[in-house]
């Protein structure tokens, strides 16, 4: 028996019909997990998903060529925010799961942002346990709980903020909350 084989590469312009298949796969088994929804996403022409290509890094994961997950690099345009990177879009087939891939699409998206921000930060529904497991062990932290951050049908879901630095500022520290005097 042989090993599979796991690639990672970037996707362009002209891979967005394969892009808006994965991202459509994703809102459709787990509406619960993302900002959107797939009728939303559905709705739209092919080039809104070739114009999101060229505005971020869509990673592409696949195991023995076979197309199995994604994961997106986003640096805002604000000039104030472009040091920081945000994790988004994190979607790996059930085919795939338990092979590395996962792991292997953080660290990739690890890797295109070291060098272009200080920090990546990721939102992840506090009920995805397998996820937050997974960005735990690649140094994410939690630095806040958004409370109903999303919202399906008549369910809430919370979520946990996450942040991985790639390198602290020179002289920063965690900053200690602030004194609250109750009455």
């Amino acid at each position: 028996m042989t090993a599979a084989r796991r690639t990672i590469r970037m996707l362009g312009a002209s891979d967005a019909a394969l892009y808006r298949e994965l991202r459509l796969e994703a809102l459709r088994l787990h509406p619960q997990a993302y900002g959107s929804t797939v009728e939303a996403e559905a709705a739209e022409p092919l080039d809104f998903f070739e114009r999101r290509l060229g505005r971020s890094d869509v990673l592409l994961g696949s195991i023995d060529d076979e197309p199995m997950g994604i994961a997106r690099l986003s640096i805002p345009n604000f000039v104030i925010e472009r040091h920081k990177g945000a994790l988004t879009g994190m979607y790996v087939r059930a085919a795939a799961r338990g092979r590395g891939l996962a792991s292997a699409l953080v660290d990739a998206v690890v890797e295109r942002a070291r060098g272009r921000v200080i920090l990546i930060e990721l939102s992840v529904v506090t009920t995805n346990v397998r996820a937050y497991r997974l960005y735990l062990r690649h140094g994410f932290e939690i630095y806040g709980v958004d409370p109903c951050a999303l919202r399906h049908g008549d369910r809430y879901f919370d979520e946990y903020q996450m942040t991985r630095f790639l390198e602290p500022p020179p002289g920063w520290t965690v900053p200690k909350p602030p004194a609250v005097a109750w009455r």
